[in-house]
């Protein structure tokens, strides 16, 4: 995976702006969701 940690910081980003919008997540939210979890495994800040 390329640059987890600016992968995570960005999806995190995009995930919040999502549930601001809208309240229940979609099939999109839901994917982004996985993926974070996945780089956040790999993430090097913390």
């Amino acid at each position: 995976m390329h640059r987890p940690t600016r992968q995570h910081r960005n999806l995190a980003a995009k995930i919040e702006k999502k549930t601001a919008r809208s309240p229940k997540p979609g099939k999109k939210a839901k994917r982004w969701k996985k993926w974070a979890e996945t780089y956040q495994g790999l993430n090097q800040d913390s």
